[in-house]
């Protein structure tokens, strides 16, 4: 259907842990609030991530930590696959990795990103 709409770049937001990559007390809170203890197959933000990657689009998903109002661009990147590095975000840095990617399409194409602030790995709760 997005594609007989024309669009031909898509960057969606999701959020940390669909894929079970965040580790420590953090990552046992965050599936606890936010999956309910286990992150099943059938879980709508699972599910939502697998279209979109299954899809002909040019595609960027964002799986953002927990969002704080702090004013920086602190943030590390981190791939499908690889461990989830921080626990929150700032609102400033999830909009500087969206600017970027408008500025060079390229960038994170067909990919699905982490992105948290380094300085709160570690943390068993958000910082905001």
């Amino acid at each position: 259907m997005i594609q007989k709409i024309c669009v031909k770049r898509l960057i969606s937001s999701n959020i940390l842990g669909i894929y079970d990559e965040v580790p420590g007390k953090f990552g046992d809170y965050n599936r606890d609030v936010c999956f309910g203890g286990k992150v099943e197959p059938d879980n709508s933000m699972v599910l939502s991530d697998k279209y979109i990657e299954n899809s002909d689009l040019d595609y960027t998903v964002m799986r953002l930590a927990w969002l704080n109002d702090r004013d920086d661009t602190n943030y590390t990147v981190t791939q499908k696959g690889e461990e989830y590095v921080g626990v929150s975000v700032s609102r400033k840095s999830v909009a500087d990795v969206v600017e970027s990617i408008i500025e060079d399409p390229t960038k994170y194409s067909k990919e699905s990103i982490g992105f948290a602030d380094p300085a709160t790995q570690g943390s068993d709760k958000p910082v905001y």
